[in-house]
C-alpha cells in the first residue's frame, strides 16, 4: 500500500523544508513530491518531481477555486500513481487549497490503495501557531496518521499552545547555534550535502575555508542532520511502514 506523507506549514519560513530533507535522509528510498513556486530540493536531483505552484492567488478567489483545480492536477495524478513511500513538500500558502481537493478525492485514492498521513510544523510565530490546527483540521477526514513537530527556530512555542496538539504524534526539533557558513550551507541542502560522503565534505571545505573553519562547519552540520533527523524519525517510520 503507498503511503504518502504531506508536509505542510502555510506560514513561509518555519523549516519545513528542512524537516522534508530530513525525511529523505530517513527514508532514501523515498520519492518526493514539491509543490512550490521554485525549485528548492535541487540536490536530491531525479528522485523528487517537481510541480510549480503557478496560479496567482487572487484568481483562485475570482474563480471560487476552479484555478486552484487545475493547478494540482500534476502533484494529484503524480500521488495517484505512486508505488512506494512518498514524501510531499506543499509549499507556503498552498496547504489551505491541496488538502480538501485530496479530501474530496478520498475515496478514489483509497479505492487505489493510498494511504495519507500529514505532519505540520509548529513555531513559535503566531501565524504558523494558528495556521497549524486548521491544516490538521482539514486532513483529519483523510489521514491515517497525523504528526507535528515543534521547529525551536524561533524559540520554542508556549505549553499551553502546544495541549491543543493532543490527538497528534508531537516531536521537536531544537534550536541548535549553527556557524554562519554552516547555516548557508543548510539552506542549500546541507543535510544531503553532509549524509553522502562526510570525508569528502571535509576535504571539500578544508580547500574553501580552511583546517579550523571546515571543522567547525562539520560539526555543525552533523549535529543537525542528526536532531532533524530525530525530529522528523516518527513520521519516517509511519511512512516506511
Amino acid at each position: 500500500m503507498p503511503r504518502i506523507l504531506l508536509v505542510a506549514q502555510d506560514k513561509g519560513g518555519s523549516g519545513k523544508t528542512v524537516l522534508v530533507r530530513a525525511l529523505a535522509e530517513c527514508l532514501p528510498t523515498a520519492h518526493l513530491i514539491e509543490i512550490e513556486a521554485n525549485r528548492r530540493l535541487v540536490e536530491l536531483e531525479d528522485r523528487v518531481s517537481f510541480f510549480p505552484v503557478r496560479a496567482e492567488r487572487g484568481e483562485i478567489n475570482r474563480t471560487g477555486g476552479a484555478a486552484a483545480r487545475a493547478e494540482f492536477d500534476g502533484p494529484l495524478n503524480a500521488i495517484a500513481a505512486a508505488q512506494g513511500p512518498v514524501i510531499v513538500d506543499v509549499g507556503a500558502n498552498t496547504a489551505g487549497s491541496l488538502l480538501p481537493l485530496i479530501g474530496e478525492a478520498q475515496a478514489r485514492y483509497t479505492r487505489r490503495g493510498v494511504e495519507f498521513g500529514l505532519l505540520v510544523v509548529l513555531t513559535s510565530e503566531p501565524g504558523a501557531l494558528a495556521n497549524a490546527p486548521i491544516l490538521l483540521d482539514l486532513a483529519k477526514p483523510f489521514t491515517a496518521a497525523r504528526f507535528a513537530v515543534e521547529n525551536q527556530i524561533e524559540g520554542t512555542v508556549d505549553p499551553k499552545a502546544l495541549k491543543a496538539f493532543k490527538d497528534v504524534t508531537l516531536s521537536r526539533l531544537e534550536k541548535l547555534s549553527l556557524d554562519e557558513r554552516a547555516n548557508d550551507l543548510l539552506q542549500k541542502g546541507g543535510l544531503h550535502f553532509i549524509g553522502e560522503d562526510l570525508t569528502a565534505a571535509e576535504d571539500s571545505l578544508t580547500d574553501r575555508f580552511g583546517f579550523a573553519e571546515a571543522g567547525r562547519i562539520v560539526e555543525d552540520l552533523t549535529r543537525f542532520r542528526a536532531k532533524a533527523m530525530q525530529a522528523a524519525g516518527p513520521a519516517a517510520r509511519w511512512l516506511e511502514g
